[in-house]
C-alpha cells in the first residue's frame, strides 16, 4: 500500500501550477507575534514581492538582504515585500528562535509571516527555497524566480526599475519577461488544473488544456500539464509530443527538460535521458526534480556516490519534497537494497501524510 500510494503521487505538479499571467493563491498567515495577516492587508498599491525563505537555506539570507534593499528603495512608490518563512511543517519554539533570530540579525524591516503547516508553500507549489514571486495589485503573477541566481536576480532588479520607475529594461531582460499568455488560455488552463484535483472532473482536463493551447500555443504550462496527463494515461507518444512542443517554444525550460528526461528514462533511453536532465540542471540550478531524476538515473548506472550527491543537492534546495525519498527508494529497490528502500519510502510517506 505504501509504495502504491507514493507511486500514484509521483507526477503531482509543483511549480508548474504557477506561471506568469496566472493568479496566485491568496493567503492568511501568522506573523511572529501570532497575529493573522493576509495578502490584502500587506500588499503594495502597484506591486508586491513575496519571498519564500527558510533559515536553513544557504541562499535565503542573500535574498532577504536584497529584498530589504528593494523595500527601502521602492516602499514609497507602491511596492511592498512580504516574507513567508517555510522553515518546516511544524514550527516549535526552537524554530521560531531561528526564524526571528535571522530577521533580527539581518535587520529586516518588511513584514514576515510564518507558514505553519506549509499551506502557502504547497498552494504556491514552491520548488526551491528561496523562491521569489512578484504580483500585481490583483495577485496576478508577473515575475517568478526559484533560488537566488545571479542573472535572475539582476533581471528582477531591472524588471522592478522598468515597472516602478518607468525605465526601459535591457533588451535581453525585456525579451525574457515580456511575454504574457492570452487571458482565455489562462482561464482554460486554470479549469484544467482544477479538473485534475477532482476524480469526478479529471476526465475533462484534457479538453481544457487543449482549449488553452488553441487559445495560445506559446503558453507552455498547458503543454506540460497535458503531457503529464498523457503520461499518466500511458500514452507516451502524445506525452512526448507535448513536452517537445514546450521545448520548441522554450528550449531552456527546466521543467520541460526534466519531464522529457524522465519520460526517456522510463522508456529505457538512458543516454538521451541523462543529456536532458543535465541540460535541465544547467538551465536552472534551482529546479529540484532534475536533481532527483538524475540521481535515480545515476544510481541505476551504479554510481552511488554521484547519486548520493545529487539527492543531497535536491534536499539542500527543498528538503520538504517527498519525491526525493520516492526516487531514492526506487533506486535502492532496483539495487536490491530493500532495507534502505523501505526507509526511504517510509520517510516519503511521512512527508506526504503531513501535507494532508
Amino acid at each position: 500500500m505504501t509504495i502504491t500510494l507514493l507511486q500514484s503521487s509521483i507526477s503531482t505538479p509543483a511549480l508548474q501550477t504557477l506561471g506568469v499571467g496566472t493568479e496566485a493563491p491568496d493567503f492568511t498567515l501568522q506573523d511572529f507575534s501570532g497575529k493573522k495577516q493576509g495578502f490584502s492587508a500587506l500588499k503594495g498599491d502597484k506591486l508586491t514581492l513575496v519571498l519564500f525563505w527558510a533559515s536553513w537555506s544557504r541562499q535565503s539570507e542573500k535574498a532577504l538582504k536584497q529584498m530589504e534593499k528593494l523595500q527601502q528603495k521602492y516602499k514609497n512608490q507602491g511596492f511592498s515585500v512580504i516574507g513567508i518563512n517555510v522553515e518546516r511543517q511544524t514550527i516549535d519554539a526552537q524554530a521560531m528562535t531561528d526564524i526571528k533570530g535571522t530577521t533580527d540579525r539581518l535587520q529586516i524591516s518588511f513584514p514576515n509571516l510564518v507558514d505553519h503547516g506549509l499551506i502557502a508553500f504547497h498552494d504556491y507549489g514552491v520548488i526551491a527555497v528561496p523562491t521569489t514571486v512578484i504580483l500585481d495589485k490583483d495577485r496576478k503573477i508577473i515575475f517568478e524566480m526559484s533560488g537566488f541566481p545571479l542573472v535572475g536576480t539582476t533581471d528582477m532588479i531591472h524588471f522592478l526599475a522598468a515597472t516602478i520607475e518607468g525605465k526601459s529594461a535591457p533588451a535581453e531582460v525585456a525579451k525574457k519577461i515580456g511575454y504574457q499568455p492570452d487571458k482565455k488560455a489562462v482561464r482554460a488552463w486554470n479549469m484544467g488544473v482544477k479538473a485534475l484535483s477532482s476524480e469526478r472532473t479529471a476526465h475533462t482536463a484534457e479538453m481544457w488544456f487543449k482549449k488553452a493551447i488553441s487559445a495560445d500555443p506559446d503558453f507552455i504550462l498547458p503543454h506540460l500539464n497535458l503531457g503529464t496527463y498523457y503520461q499518466e494515461q500511458g500514452d507516451l507518444a502524445q506525452a512526448k509530443e507535448q513536452f517537445q512542443q514546450a521545448l520548441t517554444r522554450k528550449p531552456d525550460n527546466a521543467s520541460a527538460l526534466s519531464k522529457m528526461g524522465l519520460l526517456l528514462l522510463n522508456e529505457g533511453s538512458i543516454a538521451a535521458a541523462k543529456t536532458m536532465l543535465e541540460k535541465a540542471i544547467k538551465a536552472d540550478e534551482s529546479y529540484v526534480p532534475s536533481y532527483y531524476y538524475l540521481g535515480y538515473l545515476t544510481g541505476k548506472e551504479g554510481d552511488m556516490k554521484k547519486a548520493t550527491e545529487l539527492f543531497a543537492s535536491a534536499e539542500g534546495l527543498n528538503p520538504m519534497d517527498y519525491q526525493i525519498n520516492v526516487y531514492r527508494g526506487r533506486m535502492f529497490e532496483e539495487k536490491s537494497n530493500l532495507e534502505q528502500a523501505a526507509t526511504s519510502y517510509k520517510n516519503a510517506l511521512k512527508q506526504l501524510l503531513n501535507r494532508k
